[in-house]
Order: structure tokens, then sequence, then C-alpha cells
């Protein structure tokens, strides 16, 4: 543990008889006794303050050995009651990952009435004629019913270089201080019925990591298995986080979903040049999804994956 790691107090506590209640997103936490020590010590995990400093302080304040306060502030760690401040986003993430601990109950009515019409969108310029990335913007659209043939080798390489791959100076996409902490993986039907073959974007190519089942892969889309109907891959982009929240800390987690925006944009784009059918989906069991692509969750975690297949005309 680093000791001049700062912490934050990220759950609301309260106490009942001789025990501490400790209220996360979907769980409860309790531990007993400790009431006097544990009120100090909480207290001081503002987030400005280091480790070193909240254990010397609580055990001047209440008496207790500093061995015994730095016991105690790994159990709270590990039950996330408390987090380092540079990684308060990793609540939020949890908070929002499927199954979800919160959500809206709405109607089929209500979804469709917030369906907007487009009255910000900008009308095209008809002063001359489109240029070929035009067109292209003009025509991406998301493709939900599929063939079922497979997509050839080189359209699945080439796909993955236009969505994350090396370009002239650094990738294909913009990323924060040019950390480029997304991880692309590509997951394909294998010949072998009722299988699929994993693969993780690396500098020399897409390199092979294994095989699952349908079942799995169906359990990482909400078990939905309509969804994946037809489709020719599955494309993952995930993210280690610490690659971009070492230098932005918390506004890292802004920077990493942004950059897989962009890199969705391309997928989209390249097979709206290519005639190819792709769908973005955000619909997924994020720790089943995780634990498939062998993801150390939710450090590493899915932001977004693409279905990408030959659309039926």
């Amino acid at each position: 543990m680093d000791k001049k790691a700062r912490l934050f107090a990220a759950a609301y506590a309260f106490s009942q008889e001789e025990a501490t209640h400790f209220l996360l997103p979907g769980k409860e936490v309790t531990i007993e006794g400790a009431q006097e020590l544990l009120s100090s010590l909480l207290r001081q995990c503002d987030g400005y303050r280091t480790i070193e400093d909240i254990v010397t302080s609580t055990s001047k304040e209440t008496g207790y050995e500093e061995t015994d306060i730095w016991e105690l502030v790994d159990e709270l760690l590990v039950r996330q009651i408390l987090i380092e401040a540079t990684r308060y986003y990793l609540l939020f993430h949890v908070a929002s990952a499927n199954p979800m601990p919160f959500w809206h109950n709405l109607s089929e009515e209500q979804v469709l009435g917030m369906v907007t019409k487009g009255e910000y969108f900008l009308e095209q310029s008809c002063g001359s004629r489109p240029t070929s990335l035009e067109q292209l913007l003009a025509r991406r659209e998301s493709v939900r019913e599929f063939t079922g043939e497979f997509l050839s080798q080189e359209e699945i390489e080439r796909l993955a270089w236009a969505i994350y791959g090396k370009a002239v100076t650094f990738g294909t996409v913009p990323s924060g201080g040019a950390l480029y902490p997304l991880r692309l993986f590509v997951l394909t039907p294998s010949q072998e019925q009722g299988r699929w073959n994993c693969f993780q974007a690396r500098a020399e190519g897409l390199a092979p990591t294994g095989t699952i089942t349908h079942e799995t892969l169906v359990h990482g889309f909400l078990n939905d298995a309509n969804l994946l109907e037809g489709i020719g891959a599955v494309y993952v982009l995930a993210c280690d986080f610490l690659q971009t929240t070492q230098k932005y800390a918390n506004r890292g987690y802004r920077y990493a979903l942004l950059e897989a925006g962009h890199a969705a944009q391309n997928a989209y784009l390249w097979c709206a040049e290519q005639g190819i059918g792709v769908v973005e989906i955000g619909g997924f069991n994020d720790k089943a999804l995780s634990d498939l692509l062998l993801l150390s969750y939710p450090r590493e975690a899915p932001l977004t994956t693409l279905l990408v297949g030959r659309r039926k005309l």
C-alpha cells in the first residue's frame, strides 16, 4: 500500500448497537465493534490527507496501535468503504455496470417518447458536391439483421486496424495525453459449432487468446441470444483505466470514454464504406464479459462492443 495515497470515505455509515453499517451500491457491509476508532478514522478520510497522516493522527486521538489501524484501513479498502481519492471513478463505473443496482423503470411508450427527432442536427450543405467522407457520414447507420456469413480474415483485421490501429504518428483515434488506454478484443465464430475464437489486438496483429462457448458469450450479453444471431464478429473495446488515470486521476475516466466513442465511430465509417453491417451495443454484463476476456475487473473493464456482419438486404 502506498503510504502517500490519499483516502476518501466512499460509503454512508450509521451505528446500531455494537456495529457500524455501511451502505454501498447494491449491498450493505457491517463491521463489528471499534466504533470510536472507525469514527475517528473515517472523519479524516476526506480525499486530501495521506494514509500515513491519517493513521498517525488516529492513533494519537484514540490510543489504538498504528499496526491495528493499518489492518483496519486494509479491510476498509478491500470492502470499498475507503477508496483512493484518485480512483473515485471506479465507484461510478461499478454503480453503472450491468446488472445495474439503480435504474429507471420505464414503459416502452416512455422510451419511444424520448427518441430525439434530431432538432439539433445541422442539415447537410448543398452548395457543392459532398466529399467521400461526408458521404460516409451520411450513410453510417446501425444494422441489426445479419445473414450469418463469415467475414474474411482480411476484413476482420482491416476493421480492427480502423478501430484502434497505428497511424502515421500515433493511433487511428485521438487519445488524451497520447496514453492509449484501450484494449481491443475480437471474437469470431469458430468452425467448431457452438464456439468462438478470441483474439486480442497487439502490435504484431490479432493474437489468439483461446476459445469460449456460445453460451458463455450469450451470458456476457445479458443472455440475449437473439442479439448475436447471424453476426460475423464481436469487437470489444475495453480499458486499462490506470493507463490514463495515473496522469489525469479521475478525469482520465472521461478521456477513456471519449476515446472509445472515437474508435466506435471509426468502425461505423469503415463498415459504411465496405457495405458491412455494424451495431454498437452497450447492454452487456460487465463482470461476465470481463471474465471471458480475462480482464482484472474493475481496474480493467469493457466500455462498449460492436457487432459486425453481412447485412441482410
